[in-house]
C-alpha cells in the first residue's frame, strides 16, 4: 500500500505563496519534490526568500526539492558553484599531486590514473610517472593552479642566472618564498618577497619575481614584447611593506617562461630575465585601472627601464646598488603608485 499524498497545505506556507504553487499544479509535496530550485524560482512572484521558506517547510516533513541536472558545478577550491566551473585536467607527478590536494580541501580527484612518463606541469621535472588528475575548478582557480608550475620554473631560472652572472662578486641569492598552490582565502601570512641578496650574512636587498610569456627587450628576443608592465596594487603594497619593515631595496624581476611541447606533456622553458630597481620602477608608473573580468586594481608601468640580468653585475660592482640603499635609508621606499 503506497503512502498517502501530502497536500501542499501541510507546509503551512503564506496563502499567496501556496496559491502560486497550486497555480502550477503543485498540489502535493510529492509533486513539489519533483521540481528543482531553478524551476520553483521560475514561477512568477517566487523569489529566493520564498524558495528558502518552501525548502525549510519541506525538510520539516522529510521532503527535498529535486537535484537540478543542469546546475553549475561546484569549484573544489572555493567550494561554491560557478557557471565557468569545468573538469580541469592536470599532468602531475606523485609529489605535486599530493601538494595540490590541500588546496582542494583534500578532495580526491574524480579521475586519477598514472598514464605515461613525461614532464610534470607543476615541478617541470622530466621522466616521471605522470598522473592525469582531474578536479572541478572555476576559471580563476584553474588559472591560479596552472600558474604555479610556471612560477617554479621561473624561480629555478632566477637562482641559476643570478649565480652565473654574479659568480665571484661575493653577492649571493637566497630563495625565501617558494610558489605553492594555497587554499582559497588562506590566512594572510603577511607581506613577503621571493629572494634575498646577501653579502656574507648581511642582507643588501630583496627581489620580487613576476613571470609571463612575453619579453622586455634585448638581443634576439623570443615572442612579443610587453607594452606595459602590470602589477596589482596588492603586490605593490607588499613590496613597499617589506622594504619599510626590513629597510632594504626590493628589486622587481621579470622572467619570461614559454611552453614547449613534450608530447604527451608540456615543459616550461625560461628564455629571459630582466630587473628594475624600485626608484626606477616608481618613475615608470603610468596609470592604474581595474583589469578586464577582474575586481583587482592594477598599476601599469612603462617597460623602458627594465634591464637584462647580465647587467646586474655592473650595477653591483659600480656602487649603484649601495647608492640606492643609502637613498632608501634617507628617503624611505618610493611609492609605486599614487595614493588616490
Amino acid at each position: 500500500m503506497s503512502d498517502p499524498t501530502h497536500d501542499i497545505s501541510d507546509l503551512d506556507l503564506p496563502g499567496g505563496l501556496e496559491r502560486k504553487l497550486r497555480g502550477y499544479g503543485l498540489e502535493s509535496l510529492e509533486t513539489l519534490a519533483t521540481w528543482n530550485a531553478r524551476e520553483v524560482l521560475s514561477i512568477p512572484g517566487v523569489g529566493k526568500k520564498a524558495l528558502a521558506a518552501v525548502e525549510q517547510a519541506m525538510s520539516e516533513h522529510g521532503f527535498l526539492l529535486a537535484e537540478d541536472p543542469v546546475m553549475p558545478y561546484v569549484c573544489v577550491r572555493h567550494a561554491a558553484p560557478a557557471w565557468d566551473t569545468r573538469l580541469s585536467s592536470f599532468m602531475l607527478c606523485d609529489e605535486c599531486l599530493n601538494e595540490f590536494r590541500p588546496a582542494f580541501k583534500d578532495a580526491a580527484p574524480p579521475f586519477d590514473e598514472v598514464l605515461f612518463e613525461g614532464y610534470c606541469q607543476n615541478c617541470n621535472a622530466e621522466f616521471k610517472s605522470i598522473h592525469m588528475a582531474q578536479w572541478f575548478l572555476c576559471g580563476t582557480c584553474e588559472r591560479v593552479a596552472r600558474s604555479i608550475g610556471r612560477g617554479i620554473a621561473a624561480e629555478a631560472y632566477v637562482l641559476n642566472e643570478f649565480r652565473r652572472v654574479m659568480d665571484g662578486t661575493g653577492l649571493s641569492i637566497e630563495q625565501v618564498d617558494r610558489p605553492v598552490l594555497r587554499p582559497f582565502n588562506a590566512p594572510d601570512t603577511g607581506a613577503t618577497i621571493d629572494f634575498l641578496l646577501r653579502r656574507g650574512t648581511e642582507v643588501l636587498a630583496g627581489v620580487e619575481l613576476k613571470t609571463g610569456r612575453n619579453h622586455l627587450g634585448g638581443w634576439a628576443p623570443v615572442g612579443a614584447k610587453i607594452g606595459q608592465f602590470q602589477l596589482d596594487h596588492g603586490d605593490c603594497d607588499a613590496i613597499t611593506a617589506v622594504a619599510e619593515r626590513e629597510r632594504i631595496l626590493v628589486y622587481l624581476m621579470h622572467a619570461q617562461v614559454i611552453d614547449r611541447a613534450a608530447p604527451p606533456t608540456t615543459r616550461f622553458e625560461p628564455t629571459g630575465l630582466w630587473w628594475i630597481d624600485p626608484f626606477s620602477f616608481s618613475e615608470s608608473y603610468q596609470s592604474s585601472r581595474t583589469r578586464p573580468r577582474e575586481t583587482k586594481t592594477a598599476a601599469y608601468f612603462s617597460t623602458e627601464k627594465f634591464i637584462p640580468i647580465d647587467e646586474f653585475r655592473n650595477h653591483f660592482e659600480s656602487g649603484e646598488l649601495e647608492e640606492l640603499r643609502q637613498r632608501l635609508l634617507d628617503e624611505g621606499p618610493p611609492a609605486l603608485y599614487p595614493e588616490e
